[in-house]
Formats: structure tokens, sequence, C-alpha cells
């Protein structure tokens, strides 16, 4: 009966996430060619080449370990977010993890970065993106994490002057903490078993 509940859980969690990053995408387009118009929305995904996105991959990497040392040595309550993730990706496939992770990099760097962010600036725009992550409102080093990476995020669209490398290392964020969510999550089921 318990593990049915779970299921429901998982499926409305996972519906509400593809509503919202719906919902993200949407308003970065709207909001984006209202207030920059055609040329300009275009402008913010010019690629300004590699090396733009190799900084980008290197702090996405730094992030990801950053992550992973504070999952290792620091206290699970301060990190715990309700098991949300763990929900959400935990028996998600690989592809799907792909999928999910490259559509809420792409709308939330649009959004944030590309329509906000040059309006409201890095700092105000990373405080809104933090208030925006409800569920980690109530966790101080969550709070901490979530507001540093946006504002890395965002000075990654500052200098490189285009959304490819925030997009990138939004996505390479997302799909390397789900990816090691799941080895986690299969590692202490094989445990258990």
């Amino acid at each position: 009966m318990k593990e049915s509940g779970l299921e429901v859980d998982e499926a409305t969690l996972r519906m509400n996430l593809w509503l919202t990053q719906g919902l993200v995408l949407a308003a970065a387009a709207i909001s984006s060619f209202w207030v920059h118009g055609w040329k300009g929305t275009l402008g913010l995904f010019s690629f300004q080449g590699w090396p733009g996105i190799g900084i980008a991959c290197c702090a996405a990497a730094g992030i990801v370990v950053l992550n992973l040392v504070m999952e290792i040595f620091l206290p699970k309550r301060w990190q715990d977010d309700g098991s949300l993730n763990e929900k959400i990706f935990g028996a998600m496939s690989p592809g799907m993890t792909v999928l999910i992770c490259v559509i809420v990099g792409f709308a939330e760097e649009w959004l944030f970065r590309g329509v906000i962010q040059p309006f409201a600036g890095n700092g105000w725009t990373s405080f809104i993106f933090t208030l925006v992550h409800v569920r980690y409102l109530k966790k101080p080093l969550l709070i901490a994490s979530v507001f540093g990476t946006s504002w890395l995020l965002g000075m990654l669209m500052e200098q490189q002057m285009s959304l490819w490398p925030p997009i990138v290392a939004h996505i390479v964020i997302d799909v390397s903490l789900a990816f090691y969510l799941q080895r986690t999550l299969k590692k202490v089921k094989g445990e258990e078993e």
C-alpha cells in the first residue's frame, strides 16, 4: 500500500516538474521576445566559442565536487530536501534524466540569466532564483548552495555574454548530481537486499 502511494507521489512530483518547467520556458520565451525583441533574444544565444563552454564545464565540475564533499562530510539533515530529488530522479531512466536536466537548465537560465539578470543584476537575480527553490528555504546550507551556484552562473553570463555557458553549466551540474543520486540509491537498495 505504501509503495503505490510512493509511486503516485513520484508521478505527481514529475508532473509538477514538467508543468513548472513548461511555465518557466513559456515565461522565458514570452518575456524575452517582449523585452529584448527577436534580434536581442537571438543575441542572448550567440555562441562565443568553445573556451566559454570549457570555463562553464570547469565551473560546473567545481560545483559538483563541492556538493559531493558536502554530501560526504556534512550531516545529512543539513541537506535533506524532504527526499524530493530521490522521488523525482530515483527511478528515472538515464535518458529521461538527461532530458529533464536539459529542459530545466535551458528554461531556467533563459528566464533568470537572459531576462531577469539584465535588469536586476546578478545579486538580485540569484536572490530570486534562490526564493523560487522554495523547498530549500528551511535549510541554510541548501540556501547558500543554491545562491552561490546561481551567482556563479550569473558570472558566466556576464563574462561570456552568452546564455550557452550558464546553460551548459546548469545542465552538467544537474545531470551529474542526478546520476550520483541514482547511483547512491541503487547502492543502498543493493545493500538492503
